[in-house]
Formats: C-alpha cells, sequence, structure tokens
C-alpha cells in the first residue's frame, strides 16, 4: 500500500510539473508551436520524475533515516532521563520511608520518655506532699484535710508553699548554739588535746564557743529574755565549772536553765561528779553515799557502781564500772546513725528508770545485779542516754554520751549527730 501511494504521489508530481513547465513555456516563447512545446515539457518532466525517484526519493530515505535514528537516540536518551527519575523516586520514597520509621522510633521512645518522667514526677509529687506533712507536723501546724497521696502536684506545690512559711518563721528565731571550753578549767576523761579538738569540730558548725565566765553571762540573759528552750550547749570539757554550777542541788544555774527548757550535751565522764575551778583545781562531788552525789542531786540519775555476776553458767561477777558488759544499740540511736562496739569497757550506765530516752542500752539479760537494796537494780542500764526536765519542750534536757572503746578525737562526728539529735527546729549549718 505504501509502494502505490508512492507512484500515485509521483505521478502527481510529474503531472503537475508538466503543467507548470508549459505554461512557462508559453510565457517564455509564445510563438512555440504545441507540439514541441509538448514533447520539452514531457523530456523536463521525465528528468524531473527520475531525479526524483533516483536522487531526490534516495536523498529523502536518507534523511529520514537519519532523523529516525537521531530521534531514536533523542528517545533514548529521555527513556533513561525517566529511567534515572524513576530510580531517584523510588529512592527518595525508600529513604522517606526510613526516616518516617525512624521518626516513629523516635516518637515511640519519646512516649517513653515522657511515661518515665511523668512516674518520675509523680514520686517527687509523692515525697513534697509527704515532706509537707512531716514539716508541719514538726511545727505543730494544722493543714487541710487530705492524706499526702491524696494531693496532686499542683495542690502538693500550694501546700508545701504553707509548710515553707512555717519554715522561714521557724529560722526566724535562731538556734543559739554554744560550745563550752576553757583552758583554764580542767578536765577528767576528756584530755585537753581531745577537748580542743572538739571545740574546733562544733565551732567549724557554727557553734559559739564559750569559757566558764561568758557560759555563766550567757545562761543568765537567755533565762531572763525566756529564750532557753532556743539554744543548746556541748560540753567539750567533762567537768563542770563553778560558773554555773554554784552549788550541788536544783538551785544551781545549769539546772535552772535545763528546768526552762534548755539542752545540754555531756560525754565523757559522770557529770557533776567532780565541781571545776579555775586554775585547773576541782572539788569532788561524790562520795560513798550515792544519793548524796552531784548527778543525783542535780539530775536525779543515779550513778553507783553496782555489784553483779554472769548468769549460768558462767556464775563469776564483779562491779559493774570496769567491766566488759555487753551492749546493745537502741532504734532511737540507729536513726541518728550511732556506732558503737558490742561491748563497754570502764562504762559508767545509769538504770533506764532514772531517764527518758536510751540510745545505748546495757541490758541485764546476760547478768544479774546483786545489789538488790540499791534502787534501779532490777532493770536495763543505759549508757547513751536523755533526760528531759520541761514537759512542754522535749527537745531540751540533758544528754550523756559515752564514746566506748573509740579514740576521742575520733568520735567527734558521732558526738555532733548526737548533740543535734531530735531537734524541732533547723540547724543553719
Amino acid at each position: 500500500m505504501s509502494s502505490n501511494l508512492s507512484s500515485l504521489m509521483l505521478n502527481l508530481a510529474a503531472t503537475a510539473i508538466i503543467a507548470v513547465i508549459v505554461y512557462i513555456l508559453s510565457l517564455l516563447y509564445p510563438g512555440m508551436r504545441a507540439e514541441p512545446r509538448a514533447a520539452v515539457s514531457s523530456i523536463i518532466a521525465v528528468a524531473l520524475v527520475l531525479s526524483w525517484r533516483y536522487v531526490l526519493a534516495r536523498s529523502c530515505r536518507s534523511v529520514a533515516a537519519r532523523t529516525a535514528t537521531r530521534w531514536k537516540g533523542v528517545v533514548t536518551t529521555a527513556r533513561a532521563a525517566i529511567g534515572s527519575v524513576r530510580r531517584r523516586i523510588a529512592c527518595f520514597r525508600a529513604c522517606l520511608a526510613g526516616e518516617v520509621e525512624e521518626s516513629l522510633a523516635d516518637l515511640e521512645r519519646e512516649r517513653e520518655r515522657y511515661a518515665s518522667e511523668r512516674g518520675k514526677v509523680d514520686k517527687l509529687t509523692a515525697a513534697l506532699a509527704t515532706l509537707t506533712f512531716q514539716v508541719c507536723r514538726l511545727f505543730d501546724k494544722p493543714l487541710e484535710r487530705m492524706r499526702p497521696d491524696e494531693l496532686g502536684w499542683g495542690m502538693a506545690v500550694a501546700v508545701s508553699s504553707v509548710a515553707l512559711k512555717y519554715v522561714n518563721e521557724a529560722l526566724s528565731h535562731r538556734v543559739t548554739k554554744i560550745v563550752y571550753y576553757d583552758s583554764d578549767y580542767p578536765g577528767s576523761w576528756v584530755k585537753s588535746g581531745d577537748a580542743e579538738n572538739a571545740r574546733d569540730h562544733f565551732v567549724e558548725r557554727w557553734f559559739v564557743e564559750k569559757n566558764a565566765g561568758q557560759l555563766a553571762t550567757w545562761m543568765r540573759e537567755v533565762l531572763q529574755s525566756d529564750l532557753a528552750q532556743r539554744s543548746l550547749i556541748v560540753f567539750a570539757q567533762d567537768i563542770v565549772p563553778d560558773t554555773v554550777a554554784e552549788v550541788r542541788n536544783e538551785t544551781c544555774l545549769i539546772r535552772k536553765y535545763l528546768d526552762a527548757g534548755g539542752r545540754v550535751v555531756w560525754r565523757g565522764d559522770i557529770p557533776f561528779w567532780y565541781q571545776g575551778k579555775a586554775g585547773d583545781a576541782r572539788d569532788n562531788w561524790h562520795g560513798p553515799d550515792s544519793f548524796e552525789s552531784g548527778p543525783w542531786k542535780i539530775l536525779g540519775v543515779l550513778y553507783h557502781n553496782y555489784r553483779y555476776e554472769w548468769n549460768a553458767p558462767r556464775g563469776d561477777g564483779g562491779l559493774m564500772w570496769g567491766a566488759n558488759l555487753p551492749l546493745e544499740i537502741t532504734p532511737a540511736g540507729k536513726d541518728i546513725g550511732l556506732a558503737y562496739p558490742p561491748r563497754g569497757l570502764d562504762a559508767r550506765p545509769v538504770p533506764c528508770q532514772d531517764v527518758h530516752m536510751t540510745y545505748v542500752l546495757v541490758p541485764q539479760r546476760d547478768f544479774s545485779v546483786l545489789d538488790v537494796n540499791i534502787r534501779g537494780s532490777a532493770g536495763d542500764f543505759a549508757l547513751c542516754w536523755k533526760k528531759n526536765f520541761n514537759e512542754h519542750y522535749p527537745h531540751g534536757g540533758f544528754m550523756q554520751y559515752v564514746p566506748g572503746d573509740f579514740v576521742w578525737s575520733d568520735v567527734n562526728d558521732y558526738f555532733f549527730r548526737f548533740a543535734v539529735s531530735g531537734w524541732p527546729l533547723l540547724f543553719d549549718e
């Protein structure tokens, strides 16, 4: 069909060419006859047709072939470009899918982190609420009638601000902390160097050092201003000076201070066993009658060297002072972190019935006291203890600390914990 179309096109082209040539010749040679004119036109037409068939057609095919080849290259290049674009799109989709997966993983991690942080916030809320209630109980202040576990974060913050107000009020009444040391006055078990170490330890923790004369002046001032309950005295030396223990009975200055709610913290030898005087002198405030000794007359605490014997099967015994008796740290002692050896050498315990709180106990389950005619021999004994003298200020009173086998200079930290334990107001360390 394509060849017939080509022949038809050639015939039409030849007819048109002949017509055009005849017309041109008629214009150029108007006198020429029709026969020669037709012959010339036919010859020219045949020549043109042959040239078209064998020259121009071949050229056209060559041009068409080159054009087709060029377009084929263009198409191939376009297809390659399209394929590259498709591959890039596929790669982009894969990368996008990876980014989406990574983003989802990050989102899941953030959700887990949020859950974890939310758990921490809930725990902090509970801790804040509990602390708030404890602070308000510490200062005997009422709060709204709800339990700590019922408080949300906002309410916990709100009520904690109330507790903070109570704390600020307490801090506005500063606790006066005194450490007694006087090189002109004697010590007993606590030697001069150990007393100086204790003095330095407490001064570093914002205690104010006072000698014998300054201590008496200050004690009279706090009694006059009715602020004894906001103060405490730590004795770095274990003999009371005559400036505050003028007489061996309840009318002395230091007993008045205790009756007013003050706190006295003692370590070392038996308190009020001696009276210290200037010039490193001392008077004995003890004798054969334990009920006439300084600790009983001033504190109402009986120090007596009881006779005892071990329970069966041992059966032997001796005097309590100097005995290697078993010791126990009570829950009160554990609460303030006291450390103690399992046995105490050269201890000076007192009957538990004479004191209000025991920190280190000498239990009688392993031995029996033989001095049944002496008061207090029927129960356990206290080595570290506290006795209160004013029921309105239970944090006040007299506190006795005995370090046992430890070196005196090594127990200052425990002595400090013991001295400030159970105080209802905050210490500005």
